[in-house]
This record gives structure tokens, C-alpha cells and sequence, in this order.
């Protein structure tokens, strides 16, 4: 048994939920102090390690809701959620056919969010992504990058798992601390390293400075989860989309360039 785990957002598809809430929500949002209420109680929660509440946005909404003594009602997640439709460009374009090139390699796809898996779960069906297993706070009761995230899975005692995502403070720090084969996804990457070869994009002298670059910036964006490893992330793989994964996981041998979970 083999896993490929899968961020969502910025990785298989373009931060549908943020997609789907914004409009409900951006009267509310352009009220500075209402934005920084939200921001303080998402930190407070994540400093707590209360992590089936660190992205449980619907209660946050309403602490914040009490806090500032607002009258306007803020949307119903769940409502929003089983109404929406997405637009077909929110699921990147190499995603489909990606996956099911990863498939026929054998491999069993899981999705790793750190959003709760009772508003992913809506997300996922409908963007058309078939999965077997979803790894989220609300199952894991642990968020990326702590290792017992991955614990429903590592409990199978698979041959391998595989983590592919795009933040480096969350998937690549989460895949190497669990001792996973970490694959980084830059999909915004620039010109000039798509000319190296995937091979060789791990060797190149410039990578030390552009993961510590990207993770501070990442950190003062999302916040630091209180588990934190002492080294930089350190990807196995950097990957522009799918279809560069599926060729450098295309298997010589049983268990070629794979790390044993």
C-alpha cells in the first residue's frame, strides 16, 4: 500500500472556501477592526494548540461576532458551502489527469487539509477530486506540520507515504518531521527553474535562500503552529504541477525513491 497525500488549497486547487466566502464576507472584512478580531482569535487559538478550533471558522466568526457587538449576522458556512458552485478554473488544469496518472502507479490518494473535514469534504466532492482517505483536524486532532497528522495513515504501517503540498510551514516541515518523502509544489515558480531539471532543483545553491525567505514570509502570514522543527523544510522533490510528480514517482523498481513511513 502506497499514499500520496495532497494538500487542497494551493496545491490541487485555487483556495476554493476562501473563494467561496469572500463575498460574504468582504462588508465585514474592510472593517480593520473586525479583520485584526479574527486574525487575534485564529492566533490565539493556534498558540493554544486547540487544534480542532484553529480553523473552525464558523465558530471563530461567532466569537468574534459576541466580542465586537456586531448586528450583522455573519454567513452560514455550511449554507454557503452546499450552495455554492465552482468554477471549473478553480481545480488547477493538470489536477485530473495528474491524479489519475499517479493512480495507475498504484498509488492510494488521501487529501491533507488543515481545514475541518466537515467543510473540505463539501469542497472536494464537489470539485470532482476522488480520494480514499481525508486527513484533517477534526480526524487527525493535530494540524500540519505536526507529525501526528498523519497518524490515521502511518497506523496502516503503509510501504510508503508521500506528501505534496505548497506551504513550507506546513507540508514540507509536517512531511519532514513525520519522515516522509516531502514534495514541494511551486506553482508560481519563476522561469529559470523550470529550465532545471526536477532532478536538480534541490541542488541548486540558491534553494537555501529562497526556502528561508518564503517560510518567514509564510509564518508572518498563517501564524506559527506550536510545533516547530530546528531545521529549514527540506523538500525531497520541488515540482511546478502533476505532471512533473507523476514523472519523477514513476517507479524503476518496487520501491524506487520512496521513504518508508
Amino acid at each position: 500500500m502506497r499514499w500520496l497525500t495532497f494538500d487542497l488549497d494551493g496545491t490541487l486547487a485555487d483556495w476554493p472556501f476562501r473563494r467561496l466566502m469572500r463575498p460574504y464576507m468582504q462588508a465585514l472584512l474592510v472593517q480593520p477592526a473586525v479583520r485584526q478580531a479574527l486574525r487575534e482569535e485564529h492566533l490565539r487559538r493556534l498558540a493554544q494548540g486547540d487544534h480542532t478550533r484553529v480553523y473552525d471558522w464558523g465558530d471563530i466568526y461567532q466569537v468574534v461576532r459576541e466580542k465586537l457587538g456586531l448586528a450583522q449576522a455573519f454567513p452560514s458556512i455550511t449554507q454557503v458551502l452546499a450552495e455554492a458552485v465552482l468554477e471549473p478554473e478553480v481545480l488547477y488544469p493538470d489536477v485530473p489527469a495528474g491524479l489519475a496518472a499517479l493512480r495507475q502507479q498504484g498509488y492510494r490518494i488521501a487529501i491533507a487539509t488543515n481545514g475541518l473535514a466537515r467543510y473540505q469534504r463539501v469542497l472536494v466532492d464537489k470539485l470532482n477530486i476522488a480520494y480514499e482517505q481525508m486527513l484533517a483536524p477534526d480526524i487527525s486532532h493535530a494540524i500540519k506540520p505536526d507529525p501526528a497528522f498523519w497518524n490515521p495513515l502511518r497506523s496502516q504501517v503503509p510501504e510508503a507515504i508521500v506528501h505534496v503540498g505548497d506551504l513550507l510551514s506546513q507540508d514540507i516541515w509536517g512531511a519532514n518531521a513525520a519522515g516522509l518523502t516531502a514534495v514541494w509544489i511551486w506553482r508560481e515558480m519563476p522561469p529559470d527553474w523550470r529550465t532545471t531539471p526536477v532532478a536538480e532543483r534541490t541542488q541548486r545553491p540558491d534553494l537555501r535562500l529562497v526556502i528561508a525567505d518564503r517560510l518567514q514570509s509564510e509564518l508572518e502570514e498563517y501564524g506559527q503552529a506550536p510545533f516547530r522543527p530546528q531545521t529549514l523544510p527540506q523538500p525531497d522533490h520541488i515540482v511546478a504541477d502533476l505532471e512533473e510528480l507523476a514523472a519523477i514517482l514513476e517507479p524503476t523498481s518496487p520501491s524506487s525513491d520512496l521513504a518508508q513511513a
